[in-house]
């Protein structure tokens, strides 16, 4: 009856281990032999299973029995080390939902389980193993999280303080360690707005602080290394001067440790984090910490000199968001204090000459300092826009033909990574005069250099994209096509770029010609060389080609239309084939379907003749897709955006694909463990609803089911959800009056939805006010689309009783200093909706409600002209109905 228990023993006298209820496989009785065996292939799924059937049937005991396997100094090193993990894993978890679930669980066992399994992990703190103290110290760190925020172990940092001063290294080492894993944990929670005890990290500072002036270097690295969390929540401790010295000195010196590379790794990515963290306090520390960074650079092992290095592109990062901060007016009091640009004579020179101490011609993935360099110069470029640009073209032109590739490269690598932030006004007369030496280096006779050429190319044409000489340049860019698949990848990249670039796209209105129309055909047709190349798998040299070319198809004139009929054929033929070769992610096939999207989306009812095929060729892609996935619910997202593609293109005549496609669609919006797809598949909805119209309403009962179920479902992603709010004014706008059957549920959806506050999330979480603005903005356009939908079926009355609902909304969303422009707007929009349905009615009631005033006075003062059109059009239509505010 019930789960069984494990009874953790010796064998039972048949041999084989004894659950209540069942037998369970032989001779697994003990926990220690059950630990070991999941290390063993054969027996691995029956040892799993019978600790997961343990774990379902009484939590307490199975917690209290790996502690005690944890702390048992008899036991194997690796199994106490599996205990540990399955400790931990048993209270935390990388999913949200899940970690919620097992924190909660831990909170519900009793006082005296909790304080067993606390008292046996603290005793295998300190093992002569270090990798089992290390096993006992994430278990602590995770109780830590959830206990210590609300009072509940307040002896845990006094006893791992006790261990700091110990006369032991090995102590203070792994009590250090466990420092550094609650910090990690509690930094997490307070950036979730949990609130950390000032005395409890004023503690764990003072430790850490103290454990970097030890002697012992192993005892300074685990120092520094908690230090590294630790930091971030010593906010008050840095607005105390004598405090924030005293610190500073111990990190600079710590940096400077003689003969210890790891601890000045470690010592400098702290001063990285300070720079993060801290950046309004470094103006009295930068000359110190200045020549110390930039003599690390030049004379360190290349391992220090990387996060030195990373210590000034921190910099650059902190002064580029202040720029962003100061332009909207959202810095407060905080000021830009121009580091960059002060030390821009030191740190120019040094980042150019750092580029040049490349160790190989390979292009080598690894990270190094060159790199570090290139990306440091690129960030620097951006902060002080014009004022680099001299000093950095002196280094240029004294090595862009030097005989040493080294130097080449290096001069072409500094010449691209400055592309960003100079103005075009300023690069003009630079660009136009170097022009025909850069696309000469694409000669090179060392492959590094044509490689970085080409990139070089590519930075100029992303952001100076009207002083590129397209003419000039694109007989050569399909000449190098066919160099070696490393440059031949860059050039692919190139033709993208300038394309993308292209103006005159941004509406729906596409030109007529381009600059690029002209080299439309011979591109295209040394791109499809270049996908058939026997070496196109090297380098990503295939995927690039594909990439290229679908940018290009999307991103061409009207007059190169001519030749998408042709291109499209080839690329159905391409697709065709490719099904001999299906990897496990589709790859190849969801490179051609993006080419194929891309044709679909500019061939419009032109692709009409063959709409059949190329819906057949999506279909097989899904197909397989879930082929190669073992017969899995998955919906391949190329191929979804192809079919989606081609439903925008022939209008209502999709509906006759729709009995093979809503099945695939049913999978996309089931599938919401797959955040991606299943976003997609809810946006495909007012796809549809546009193409279909009041087709769609044959598939509307199991649309609105599924979305029903997913916003109900707590596992599922709130981005989705925030994306399912749209969808019902799509489908309302559809179906007009066909929704009067939905509206009550739908209606109930919205105004659950409408009643989440700020003060729901954590507090000033960037990424929560973002998702509550596009739930919000969900919200009013789905009203918008439902008005609209009722208006024209004259079926209005109906939604009468829900007006005060949406003017409460608008009136929250008024008072919410957070709400963003996109959704003001909307705000704005649906009361205008309501005023013209409802009229004098409407004005009536709505009087001068201090609402009404400030959306009134916000459309007026906007900057946007979406927002003073619709401003404009609400007061127009308010003094038509006689309630102007």
């Amino acid at each position: 009856p019930g789960v069984p228990i494990l009874e953790w023993g010796p064998p039972s006298p048949s041999g084989a281990a004894r659950v209540r209820g069942c037998t369970i496989v032989p001779a697994m009785a003990s926990l220690t032999e059950l630990l070991l065996a999941t290390q063993v292939p054969d027996k691995c799924a029956a040892a799993e299973a019978q600790i997961r059937a343990a774990e379902q049937a009484s939590v307490e005991q199975y917690f209290s029995a790996l502690a005690q396997e944890l702390a048992g100094a008899d036991k194997p090193k690796i199994a106490r080390q599996l205990a540990g993990l399955l400790l931990k894993n048993g209270l935390s978890s990388k999913d949200p939902v899940r970690d919620r679930e097992l924190k909660s669980r831990w909170a519900t066992l009793t006082a005296q389980g909790r304080a067993q399994v606390k008292e046996a992990t603290t005793s295998a703190l300190i093992a002569p193993e270090l990798d089992v103290g290390k096993a006992a110290a994430q278990v602590l760190a995770k109780i830590g999280a959830v206990e210590i925020p609300p009072g509940e172990w307040p002896g845990l940092v006094p006893l791992l303080l006790q261990h700091v001063t110990n006369t032991d290294p090995r102590a203070r080492q792994i009590a250090l360690i466990t420092l550094g894993y609650l910090c990690e944990d509690l930094v997490l929670l307070a950036e979730d707005g949990t609130v950390i005890n000032e005395g409890i990290s004023n503690d764990i500072l003072t430790a850490v602080v103290q454990g970097m002036r030890d002697g012992d270097s192993t005892t300074k690295l685990e120092a520094a290394r908690a230090f590294y969390h630790a930091v971030v929540l010593a906010h008050n401790n840095f607005r105390n001067e004598r405090e924030r010295d005293f610190i500073m000195t111990v990190v600079l010196d710590t940096c400077r440790c003689p003969g210890a590379e790891a601890v000045q790794i470690a010592a400098f990515e702290c001063l990285v984090q300070i720079a993060t963290e801290y950046y309004d306090f470094l103006m009295s520390y930068i000359n110190t910490i200045g020549p110390l960074t930039w003599e690390t650079i030049k004379s360190a092992p290349e391992k220090v000199a990387i996060p030195a290095m990373e210590f000034w592109s921190t910099v650059c990062d902190e002064e580029l968001y202040l720029s962003d901060l100061l332009a909207s007016g959202q810095a407060g009091q905080r000021q830009n204090l121009n580091l960059i640009r002060q030390a821009l004579p030191y740190l120019i020179p040094l980042l150019t000459e750092t580029l040049t101490r490349q160790q190989s011609e390979e292009d080598d993935d690894t990270w190094n300092l060159a790199m570090a360099s290139g990306t440091c110069l690129g960030l620097v470029a951006q902060v002080v826009g014009n004022d680099c640009v001299d000093l950095v073209l002196g280094f240029v032109s004294s090595n862009f033909e030097n005989p040493d590739w080294k130097f080449r490269e290096a001069a072409v690598l500094a010449y691209g990574s400055i592309m960003e932030g100079p103005t075009s006004d300023k690069m003009r007369p630079l660009v136009q005069q170097s022009y025909p030496h850069l696309v000469h280096a694409l000669q090179d006779t060392s492959v590094a250099v044509r490689d970085t050429m080409a990139w070089t190319l590519g930075r100029i044409a992303q952001f100076h994209a009207a002083i590129v000489p397209v003419k000039e340049l694109m007989p050569v860019l399909g000449e190098k096509l066919r160099d070696v698949p490393r440059v031949a990848f860059n050039i692919c990249w190139v033709i993208q770029v300038l394309a993308e670039n292209t103006p005159g796209f941004e509406g729906v209105q596409k030109p007529e010609t381009t600059a690029l129309s002209e080299f439309f055909p011979a591109l295209a047709q040394a791109l499809l060389q270049v996908v058939a190349r026997p070496d196109a798998d090297e380098r990503q040299l295939r995927m690039a080609a594909y990439n290229a070319l679908s940018v290009l198809c999307a991103h061409t004139g009207n007059d190169c239309l001519k030749h998408m009929a042709t291109l499209l054929q080839e690329m159905l033929s391409h697709l065709s084939l490719s099904f001999k070769n299906v990897e496990r992610e589709c790859e190849l096939q969801g490179f051609i379907c993006g080419v194929l999207t891309a044709i679909v989306s500019r061939m419009r009812e032109q692709v009409m003749p063959v709409a059949d095929r190329v819906m057949e060729e999506a279909l097989k892609v899904m197909a397989a897709y879930q082929q190669v996935k073992g017969g899995a619910q998955v919906l391949q997202e190329e191929a979804l955006l192809l079919a989606t593609a081609l439903a925008n293109a022939v209008g209502s005549n999709f509906e006759r694909f729709m009995p093979h496609f809503a099945p695939q669609l049913r999978v996309g919006l089931q599938n919401y463990e797959d955040l991606q797809v299943c976003l997609m598949a809810t946006g495909v909805i007012g796809d549809l609803c546009r193409a279909l119209e009041g087709k769609i309403i044959t598939y509307c009962d199991t649309i609105l089911q599924i979305l029903y179920t997913n916003l109900q479902n707590t596992a599922v992603d709130r981005r989705i959800k925030a994306a399912i709010m749209p969808c019902f004014g799509d489908i309302a706008l559809a179906i007009s009056g066909e929704f009067e059957k939905y509206l009550a549920p739908v209606v109930q959806m919205l105004l659950e939805a409408s009643n989440t506050r700020v003060q729901d999330g954590p507090a000033g979480n960037e990424e929560w006010i973002e998702y509550l603005n596009t739930l919000r903005e969900g919200v009013l356009e789905a009203y918008t689309g439902i008005i609209h939908g009722l208006r024209d079926a004259g079926k209005l009355q109906l939604f009468k009783e829900h007006v005060n609902a949406v003017l409460g909304f608008v009136a929250l969303i008024s008072e919410d200093s957070t709400a963003s422009e996109p959704v003001m707007k909307a705000a704005v929009g649906v009361i205008g909706d309501l005023i013209f349905a409802f009229q004098q009615e409407l004005t009536q009631h709505l009087g001068r409600a201090p609402f009404l005033v400030k959306l009134v006075e916000y459309a007026s003062r906007s900057q946007d002209p979406g927002i003073l059109k619709t401003g404009s059009w609400l007061r127009a239509l308010l003094q038509k109905y006689s309630a102007a505010p």
